[in-house]
């Protein structure tokens, strides 16, 4: 198959985040949630969801808060009029003028009472300009009104946290007066039922450490006229960042002058064919002393998988300077089930799917492979991974027959990648290979 592994090799031959990563199982659940300490770290400390359904919002509930979590947000392409969906031929819609139809406002209505249930911190967002035929204009009074009703709906049934983002759009007028006044207006007015709300706001430079000249002033426009108790989401200095220090959030907060949280674009695959489930890394363990929340950004059908990286990044959200990664991916193993045979299977699709936080299309199982392939007389080794990759698939199904289901299906899009390039690559369908 053409194109797979054109023009990744040589790149990744240097590179050794695409190695197997080494974990060792510990007998005993022995985390940060068994110590009983009081939060060292982040005082926001949460996910959101990535075009999720309300069943999986409502599926990871219990999650957030045996991980010692307080924040929960809504991914705002769920409140598409039509959601990126899993069959790519249904075209994502954002129609946000339109009302929110009643099936789903009671489905998140009981989303907004099973936070509340567990002590998490629902935040409401939308973002009514991307992937819209009419973005919302800012600067319009009637646009702002039709807004408003969505952002007083959510309030009326408890929503205390809310967020606007005016994030990863094109086509339209980038002016950080009018945002800021945008924000200022909504907050005000949600003010008015409740002295006690917040708000965030995800700006549209969100990466980086602020200072490129277009950056600079669009931020230095919102800090000096977005109301000051605004948080403002920042992804670190990079949209995928696999270092983020606390010079880069004291570069980035000095410019836009108002409380931070971290948006974490890990372990997010944006519904690429990947999944990512190693251990969040490069994270300064000095971070939170600058800046007040973290929230991780997780992967798209595949929430009960996320589960495992999420316990490290909850870990890490938890107690910054005590975060050991290679200790906690062991333990966000075994807190996944108490059964051995299971926590090797868990294990065995950790090391397929681990590297360093990168793109979210990276798939290393794909990436794997083609380096093996770039070897000479490579077909043999090129077998046996093929062999390999097909064992933990049917292990995975035996031990766990009706979970991990979204999972499952990654991992055999995957393979059938893999499977392809070896024919075409080899003229020979590799079961036949290896068993000759």
């Amino acid at each position: 198959m053409m194109g797979l592994c054109t023009q990744k090799i040589s790149a990744q031959d240097q590179d050794s985040s695409y190695d197997y990563i080494h974990i060792l199982l510990p007998g005993a659940k022995n985390s940060y949630i068994e110590k009983r300490n009081k939060p060292a770290g982040f005082s926001i400390r949460g996910t959101k969801g990535w075009s999720w359904t309300p069943q999986q919002y409502l599926e990871e509930i219990p999650i957030l808060s045996k991980y010692h979590l307080n924040f929960m947000m809504n991914c705002y392409l769920s409140m598409f009029s039509q959601p990126f969906n899993a069959d790519s031929s249904v075209k994502m819609k954002n129609d946000w003028w339109l009302p929110v139809p009643d099936s789903k406002e009671h489905a998140y209505e009981k989303i907004f009472r099973e936070c509340r249930k567990y002590g998490i911190a629902f935040c409401f967002a939308l973002n009514p300009q991307l992937a819209s035929s009419h973005p919302l204009d800012p600067a319009s009074d009637k646009d702002f009104e039709i807004i408003w009703k969505k952002y007083s709906w959510a309030q009326d049934n408890g929503v205390r946290w809310f967020c606007v983002s005016f994030d990863d759009v094109s086509g339209v007028k980038v002016d950080g007066i009018e945002h800021a006044r945008f924000v200022n207006n909504l907050l005000f007015r949600l003010q008015k039922k409740d002295p006690g709300v917040h708000m965030v706001f995800c700006p549209t430079y969100y990466a980086g450490d602020g200072t490129a000249p277009g950056q600079k002033k669009y931020l230095e426009e919102l800090s000096q006229f977005m109301d000051s108790s605004v948080y403002v989401f920042w992804t670190g200095p990079q949209v995928f960042s696999q270092v983020i220090t606390s010079a880069d959030a004291q570069t980035f907060k000095a410019i836009v002058k108002h409380k931070v949280i971290l948006w974490d674009n890990y372990p997010v695959n944006d519904g690429n064919i990947a999944l990512h489930l190693a251990p969040v890394t490069g994270r300064d363990k000095n971070l939170y002393k600058i800046i007040d929340g973290y929230m991780s950004n997780p992967c798209f059908t595949e929430n009960e998988i996320n589960r495992i990286p999420l316990f490290t990044m909850a870990d890490y959200a938890f107690n910054p300077e005590a975060y050991n990664p290679e200790k906690s991916i062991g333990q966000a193993i075994i807190h996944q089930t108490d059964v051995k045979a299971k926590q090797q299977v868990l294990l065995e699709l950790v090391q397929l799917f681990s590297s360093k936080i990168g793109p979210s299309a990276s798939n290393t199982v794909v990436d794997r492979f083609c380096r093996i392939t770039a070897l000479p007389n490579s077909r043999c080794i090129a077998g046996s991974y093929m062999v390999y990759l097909n064992k933990v698939q049917q292990e995975l199904k035996n031990k766990f027959p009706s979970f991990y289901n979204a999972a499952k299906h990654t991992l055999a899009e995957t393979i059938g990648l893999v499977e392809k390039d070896y024919r075409e690559k080899y003229g020979i369908d590799y079961k036949i290979a290896t068993h000759n």
